[in-house]
């Protein structure tokens, strides 16, 4: 697309009858807008990348801090209070995987 758009401003430059020093402006002013391109496009990819580092540690730190809630239950000292233990923490996991995952946070349950 950049380059149709630069040989077309380069004919026209031609067919205008610029030379010289208004020719080499128009290259100048060609890679200026390639160059923005470039930054716009670069930038919103380094955007999109940080939303997906964010949503990565925010999984990371549910599953985590739910995983070591399962792993101490069996130190509780009574059954009910171990399965209550394990049934918030696999709950907790669930609600990060339905909403952290698509990418809307929402209040946890």
């Amino acid at each position: 697309m950049v380059l149709v758009l630069l040989i077309a401003v380069d004919e026209a430059s031609t067919h205008l009858g610029l030379r010289g020093f208004e020719r080499i402006l128009d290259d100048v002013l060609g890679a200026v807008v390639a160059g923005v391109l470039v930054f716009v496009y670069e930038r919103r990819r380094s955007r999109d990348l940080r939303r997906r580092l964010q949503v990565i540690s925010l999984m990371n730190h549910h599953v985590r801090n739910a995983l070591q809630v399962i792993s101490y239950s069996g130190y509780a000292p009574d059954q009910q209070q171990q399965l209550k233990h394990i049934h918030d923490a696999v709950a907790r996991i669930d609600w990060a995987l339905r909403e952290i995952l698509p990418g809307q946070q929402q209040d946890e349950p």
